[in-house]
């Protein structure tokens, strides 16, 4: 079967039945591709390689940043540190629409590369102003305020980045994105020990806003310019610019939209613990709570290097080698469970130890908290290999329903156990989030994933039945 004919952005039949069920699915032929693109890409090996070096130097940097900010600030100072991200970072998640993922599944060519990056571009300032909203609503001081802005335009900056991208992790070439993300990194536990040395994390903060920016200016976005996207008729490398075209920008809105929104529920199902501790604890106790959840984070960078090095070529074979989907699915969750079980190990080999130096003495109580949450990063990582493999298939609505379903579990089990146990019952509630999350994403992984029927009927060119 031959793929769409390529068609202008904004057209009629872009815009028909935007974000239906049909529209959202992966059609079972590639486009083509341009004579300077490897139409292969890196080998799953190689880009899971490439991905890896950069999301664990930048996982290693982000670990550091909270034991630059325990050590050289407060545990009052890690807690607004915490908070800025727990509050920024999901606002920045729902904002980017997830487009990325979107643009790297969708081999329809309904919209070019420039329409991404131009509503990525409009999104981005409306992120920054919900933030300032949420600062004023919340009625914070102004160095908590200050940092929840500085960190959300640190996250702005890096939302840019993403989605410069995607060309090159939609290429398979995965080099120039690890090489971003562990300088990204560098620069930013650099400058933060540099600023909370010679004055306050404000300082340091606005130190790292400021370079990050400059980075994907200087190096994101040529280097996506210099890398063809593979689009038919433009695959060749050029300089890049954003479009407005405001009905492409509505259809691809519309299109991202629930997998957007299930990006964002999911950030702020995950930091529910921490907004409610916040409320009922005060700040010192998020900052210890912050410590313990450390180890998380840096499984989290693990899952994630996994699920994108993936997503490429499990949408591919979802739509071309049913048998071949599923045999790759379970050594990405045997992989994911082996990284994330060693964090276990470490954790029960040299947690204490970990606390007290990292921190301070006064962390080492929270050593069976970081030992549970360990345990919860394992479960944590098969969950998100199960998610990933929604977004391969462009199952985009049946994430958007599992995880408000998720977030409803997390306001009720944050509201029940926090309040009266504190960090304890916020450990618990993350457990707790594990399991729910992994049962749900698994049962309906076996009931719509790829079979060898719907394999056919999609190479055949027709939406395949819904499970």
């Amino acid at each position: 079967m031959s793929i769409d004919e390529p068609r202008a952005p904004g057209s009629e039949r872009d815009l028909e039945a935007p974000g239906s069920e049909r529209d959202l699915e992966v059609q079972g032929s590639e486009p083509e591709t341009d004579p300077e693109i490897d139409p292969e890409g890196d080998t799953i090996h190689r880009s899971l390689m490439w991905t890896l070096v950069g999301e664990l130097v930048f996982a290693a940097c982000q670990w550091f940043s909270l034991m630059v900010v325990a050590k050289l600030g407060s545990p009052e100072a890690l807690g607004r540190y915490a908070l800025g991200l727990a509050v920024a970072t999901p606002v920045i998640i729902l904002a980017n629409l997830h487009l990325r993922g979107v643009y790297v599944v969708e081999v329809r060519e309904r919209w070019r590369f420039e329409h991404y990056l131009g509503l990525r571009m409009v999104m981005i300032p409306l992120a920054l102003a919900v933030t300032a909203g949420i600062c004023l609503v919340r009625g914070w001081p102004w160095q908590t305020a200050a940092v929840v802005l500085l960190l959300g335009a640190i996250r702005a900056s890096g939302s840019a980045a993403d989605i410069l991208y995607a060309r090159a992790q939609r290429a398979e070439k995965m080099a120039s994105i690890g090489i971003s993300r562990a300088a990204r990194g560098l620069l930013w536990i650099g400058l933060l020990a540099l600023g909370m040395a010679i004055a306050d994390e404000v300082v340091a903060l606005a130190l790292v806003a400021t370079a990050l920016a400059l980075f994907t200016l200087l190096y994101d976005k040529p280097k996506a310019a210099a890398l063809g996207t593979g689009e038919s008729g433009v695959g060749r490398a050029g300089g890049i610019r954003p479009s407005f075209d405001p009905r492409a920008l509505a259809g691809l809105a519309w299109t991202a939209l629930p997998i957007g929104l299930a990006a964002g529920l999911l950030g702020v199902t995950g930091n529910m613990p921490a907004y409610v501790l916040e409320s009922s604890h005060g700040l010192v106790e998020v900052g210890f709570f912050a410590a313990v959840l450390s180890i998380m984070q840096a499984s989290g960078v693990v899952n994630m290097a996994l699920g994108n090095a993936a997503v490429p070529r499990l949408a591919k074979l979802a739509v071309s080698d049913a048998r071949g989907f599923w045999v790759l699915l379970a050594e990405l969750l045997v992989l994911a469970a082996a990284l994330n079980g060693l964090g276990v190990l470490g954790v029960a080999a040299f947690g204490e130890l970990y606390l007290r130096l990292a921190y301070t003495p006064a962390y080492v109580v929270y050593f069976p908290q970081l030992m549970l949450t360990a345990v919860a990063a394992v479960i944590v990582g098969l969950a998100n290999m199960l998610s990933q493999t929604l977004t391969a298939q462009s199952r985009f609505r049946t994430q958007l329903v599992i995880n408000a379903v998720v977030l409803v579990f997390s306001v009720v089990a944050s509201l029940l156990l926090i309040p009266g146990r504190g960090i304890a019952g916020a450990v618990e509630t993350l457990v707790a989030l594990a399991v729910f999350r992994f049962v749900i994403y698994l049962v309906v992984n076996v009931v719509v994933g790829p079979r060898r029927g719907r394999e056919l009927e999609g190479r055949s060119g027709g939406a395949p039945e819904r499970g």
